[in-house]
């Protein structure tokens, strides 16, 4: 019976380890995407500004 006991511990411990390592993969992946979204996203706002800067100073 502790055979198949340890067998079955060791079964748990590396399922655990093998979803948890996807998830933080996932996880790291998801912010990363994220980040460079919001930075895609300021570098357009900075854009447009200095866009709409030098169109008012034209006037």
């Amino acid at each position: 019976m502790a055979p198949l006991a340890a067998f079955t511990m060791a079964w748990v411990l590396f399922a655990y380890t093998r979803h948890s390592i996807q998830a933080a993969k996932l996880n790291a992946k998801l912010a990363r995407e994220q980040n460079q979204q919001q930075q895609h996203h300021q570098q357009h706002h900075q854009q447009d500004g200095v866009y709409r800067d030098r169109r008012h100073s034209d006037k």
